[in-house]
């Protein structure tokens, strides 16, 4: 005896004891335990006779796990023997140690990729031939694979990551960082047929982290992982210059010394102006092997207005920094030409009084011809002649005189005008609670700023679009949003800009519309067959996601619902649609069935069903062997359970009994939900003991 992959009972060499037995298969099932077992049958035996090869087990397609067992079954019946031979894609199937012919058909040790193809197994005798005709599939396992394996990167740099899939063309993929699903925003983008390229810019110090590629289908899933680390790759100086005094005509020699990661680029400003390279101006720099950046200027035959304070500003992708310092030369001392600044209520400003020429006395700030500072927000710095104004107010605006003392009783000295722009500010607003079908009215008032104002409205981020039937009114420093029918497709969130000369500010709401529950698919009534499964259909769409609760009333009467307990691992159980399974049904199942589904918007929604339990006929009572005088009648009852009507039929020795003869009699009856039938035998001629 031997049992097959696939569950077939062979029985080889047979002889006439096999056929003295009851044959049953049992199951078992792998993780709950559960077991059933078929009905019984019997082999009938027989002398052989000579015959052409015939089928018993083949097989169309077979797949596999690369590196698994496979077993391709191919048996056929015949006298003499029938013998055996496999083909690959027409050709022979050449020895290997993984290929085993066995008794029910070639067993593949360890399958691989290169096992696919088409097989073919002969089957001959001297009387016919026959063959068997499958695919094998030899599948790899999902895999994923990120790449590059080493990310490391800077704050505010650009990270690139691909994710390879192998093994299926038929998948999805996902992106995680830290465990939370990556979705595409301002700075993200995710592109390609699969969604394979993950590409972030402006990478922030909380971007490093775990980055998973996440790759399913039906019966796979793969995943693989990069750290990203991120090194704060802001520039930092290393070194620089300092304050000094130096005479006409004397060479200057700057140097900053800054790292950053990537390596940052650096520009000279004098005085706020930038530095031009010409005959005695000699910008440049290098890179060290440390990865340092060395940036220098050469200031050859230097005059008085090479005098002032120059910045070394260096960037990268990361940040920025700068260092400055004052570089006096020596010669009559005077003010660079100012010119009129224009500041932003609220902000700071600063105004700067860029003295050349060495040396000097004092710098002094007057506004309407007092002394500065005359309040806590000003603040004066004497050394460098620079004024700062902080938070600044629309009483700022106006003359401002810079005097500086050159000598004793001698002063020079220039006025600047400072103008302030008020910025928009938006009375912030937020949306209600509203439901689908509802009107909208949402007003974005700037309670402040400077005239004009350019009001404007944008949803996720962009212009709304004309489809959506969202009207628009704007008047003076009111921009008004209204929506006359909501609807799903208005979900979002929606920004109101405002603009003028100062700046542009914005205000954001998210909008949700809240949606009643609605049936997708509603219950029907359903059959379901004893000992299966069966699957009651109901499913619901809203916003917020519906709650699905089953109820069943037992029987056919008036229904009176009782609530269904559903535990892990119970027979009835509630899938994600909504449906209710239930498995190895019974006849106490049968019943209506109510599926109520709620969301608090609006009225609950159900719908009732019945399931009628179909019960397929089975026997329960066998008739038990049984000894009979000769001449005397004999009777033999046998009774069947199931759905009506319900046929019962007699045979003698794999002959059906022909209840119209004179020497058999069947009698049919019903007794409940059961049928009992009674074979009565009268003894006549040529009468035998039998089956």
């Amino acid at each position: 005896f031997l049992i097959t992959t696939t569950g077939a009972l062979y029985i080889l060499d047979v002889q006439n004891e096999d056929g003295l037995y009851n044959y049953r298969c049992t199951t078992r099932h792998r993780y709950t335990g559960e077991t059933r077992q078929s009905n019984s049958a019997r082999l009938f035996v027989s002398d052989p006779t000579n015959s052409e090869p015939g089928i018993l087990d083949g097989f169309d397609r077979r797949e596999v796990m690369a590196s698994h067992r496979v077993e391709l079954p191919c048996k056929a019946s015949g006298h003499p023997m029938p013998k055996y031979r496999w083909l690959k894609d027409n050709s022979p199937l050449e020895p290997d140690t993984r290929f085993r012919q066995s008794v029910t058909g070639l067993l593949i040790e360890s399958a691989q990729p290169t096992d696919s193809g088409i097989y073919v197994c002969e089957v001959w005798n001297s009387y016919g031939n026959a063959e068997v005709v499958g695919r094998l599939l030899v599948k790899q396992p999902l895999k994923a694979v990120v790449s590059p394996r080493k990310v490391k990167g800077s704050v505010g740099s650009k990270v690139s990551l691909h994710c390879s899939v192998s093994g299926s063309d038929e998948y999805e993929l996902s992106w995680y960082r830290n465990g939370e699903i990556i979705y595409p925003g301002n700075n993200v983008r995710i592109t390609g047929i699969s969604r394979e390229n993950l590409i972030m810019e402006g990478m922030a110090k909380s971007d490093g982290g775990a980055y998973q590629c996440f790759a399913r289908n039906n019966k796979m899933s793969a995943q693989d992982f990069v750290q990203v680390i991120l090194e704060d790759g802001t520039p930092k100086i290393l070194s620089s210059f300092s304050e000094k005094v130096v005479n006409p005509n004397e060479p200057v020699f700057l140097v900053c010394n800054v790292k950053g990661t990537p390596p940052p680029s650096c520009t000279w400003n004098l005085d706020d102006d930038p530095v031009i390279k010409d005959s005695h101006h000699h910008p440049g720099h290098y890179e060290t092997h440390e990865g340092h950046v060395v940036n220098q200027l050469n200031i050859t035959h230097t005059k008085e207005v090479d005098g002032g304070v120059y910045r070394c500003t260096c960037r990268n992708s990361a940040g920025a920094v700068y260092h400055q310092a004052r570089i006096n030369v020596r010669g009559a001392a005077s003010i660079r030409p100012m010119k009129n600044i224009t500041a932003i209520a609220g902000r700071d400003a600063y105004v700067h009084c860029r003295v050349i020429g060495y040396p000097y006395y004092s710098i002094k700030w007057y506004k309407n011809s007092h002394l500065l500072p005359f309040n806590h927000r000003q603040r004066a710095f004497e050394n460098n002649g620079t004024l700062k104004l902080s938070n600044v107010q629309e009483l700022d605006q106006g003359e401002y005189n810079c005097r500086v003392l050159v000598k004793p009783h001698q002063e020079t000295n220039q006025s600047v005008h400072l103008s302030v722009k008020v910025p928009p500010y938006i009375q912030p607003f937020a949306f209600q609670r509203f439901s689908i079908g509802q009107r909208v009215f949402i007003p974005c008032v700037v309670m402040s700023g400077d005239q004009p104002l350019d009001i404007t409205w944008q949803k996720d981020g962009r212009p709304i679009p004309a489809s959506l039937g969202v009207t628009i009114d704007n008047i003076e420093f009111t921009s008004s949003l209204r929506i006359s029918n909501l609807s799903p497709d208005h979900n979002g969130n929606y920004t109101c800009i405002a603009r003028n000369e100062a700046a542009a500010v914005e205000h954001q709401s998210q909008l949700i519309v809240r949606v009643p529950p609605q049936f997708v698919v509603q219950p029907t009534d359903q059959d379901g067959i004893y000992g299966k499964t069966v699957t009651l259909n109901c499913s619901a769409e809203g916003y917020p996601r519906p709650t699905l609760v089953w109820k069943h009333s037992k029987g056919n009467g008036v229904p009176q619902f009782q609530s269904i307990a559903l535990n892990s691992g119970s027979r009835i159980q509630l899938l994600v649609n909504g449906s209710l399974l239930i498995k190895h049904v019974l006849e106490e199942d049968s019943g209506y069935y109510l599926c109520k589904v709620s969301n608090d918007v609006g009225a609950d929604v159900s719908k009732s069903m019945y399931l009628t339990v179909k019960i397929p006929a089975m026997i329960t009572s066998y008739p038990n062997t049984t000894m009979a005088t000769v001449g005397q009648q004999k009777e033999m009852s046998c009774t069947a359970h199931g759905e009506k009507p319900i046929m019962v039929r007699w045979e003698k020795e794999e002959r059906i009994i022909n209840p119209e003869t004179s020497r058999y009699t069947v009698v049919v009856k019903e007794v409940a939900d059961e049928v009992i039938s009674t074979l009565k035998v009268r003894w006549g001629p040529g009468a035998s003991t039998s089956k």
